[in-house]
């Protein structure tokens, strides 16, 4: 049958318009496989008319409204999150092996070649700083909002361990585990026990944390100092760091420019820790100031100027 499926898998509706032509911008000039699920009939009709890979999500066909900000408490979010946890979850199931994106990240890089890993692989080899079979055993990875990219290259899941992990950078196998991985982490989101220690959360971002660690202990999950996965999810599982050199998060890409110290060639970059209220206006400027954006008309220069 060959190897799995792969594609990038985001979700946004007309409040997040620009962020999301942005990301497919990035991804069509990458040429990496991927699909872009509607929240609303405004934003699947905009990226059907200029070919883009979508598709309508159970939320298209209702008056739900995703106004962009980062309110993961709010209600609207609650549903949000519960519909794409779902939807993952199908592709998934359909045999895909899915790199759940949020549409605030870019990508620089297709990712394809170091998370299924093929035989033929050279930058991603065995000598290489980070060789992609380690993380062939991980039926999960995650992001991290850790501050230290050097640290996680030397340390990776062990000191992945002792932070947020962040599911806006979410990859997961079409394996067994990975399935019934996906498929719980919905039900917790949607339906969690009452009284249970899911009850009260009100992201899947904390949904997927809780998930990982034991209950009432910190961090709840640890790795040998250097190891790429970690055992996750009552053991059940291999959950895997994805290097924050790689996949990287807004402090250390937009402030620290750790790329640039540690010589590497981001994947990815999303915009975590940005200005003001971490809001779409926000990231967009942190995009634009690292000349990520393109989202912006062409310059008009017509006119006398000194």
């Amino acid at each position: 049958a060959g190897r799995p499926r792969f594609l990038l898998a985001t979700f946004g509706n007309i409040g997040v318009k620009e962020h999301l032509l942005n990301f497919i911008e990035h991804v069509q000039v990458l040429g990496i496989t991927y699909v872009v699920g509607a929240v609303d009939q405004a934003t699947y009709e905009l990226l059907v008319a200029q070919g883009t890979p979508v598709y309508k999500t159970p939320l298209a066909s209702e008056s739900y409204q995703l106004d962009g900000s980062n309110q993961h408490s709010s209600g609207s979010w609650k549903r949000f999150a519960g519909m794409r946890t779902g939807e993952v979850a199908k592709i998934v199931l359909a045999g895909y092996a899915v790199m759940h994106t949020d549409c605030d990240v870019i990508w620089l890089r297709d990712p394809t070649p170091y998370l299924m890993c093929p035989d033929t692989t050279s930058e991603w080899g065995d000598g290489s700083r980070f060789p992609c079979r380690p993380l062939l055993a991980a039926d999960v990875a995650v992001s991290s909002d850790n501050m230290s990219p050097g640290r996680d290259t030397e340390g990776r899941a062990s000191y992945a361990a002792g932070g947020t992990f962040n599911t806006g950078l979410l990859f997961i196998r079409s394996n067994a585990n990975g399935r019934r991985f996906v498929e719980q982490w919905h039900r917790l989101v949607v339906n969690p026990p009452r009284a249970s220690r899911f009850a009260t959360l009100t992201s899947d971002q904390q949904v997927f944390n809780n998930m990982m660690r034991k209950p009432m202990e910190w961090p709840g999950i640890s790795a040998p100092h250097g190891s790429a996965v970690m055992d996750g999810w009552e053991k059940s599982i291999k959950l895997g760091s994805l290097p924050m050199a790689l996949f990287m998060n807004g402090h250390g890409y937009f402030v620290q420019g750790a790329y640039k110290r540690l010589g590497v060639q981001p994947l990815a970059v999303h915009a975590t820790y940005s200005l003001d209220n971490h809001d779409g206006l926000a990231k967009a400027q942190r995009f634009r100031e690292a000349g990520l954006w393109r989202g912006d008309p062409p310059p008009d220069f017509r006119g006398k100027f000194l």
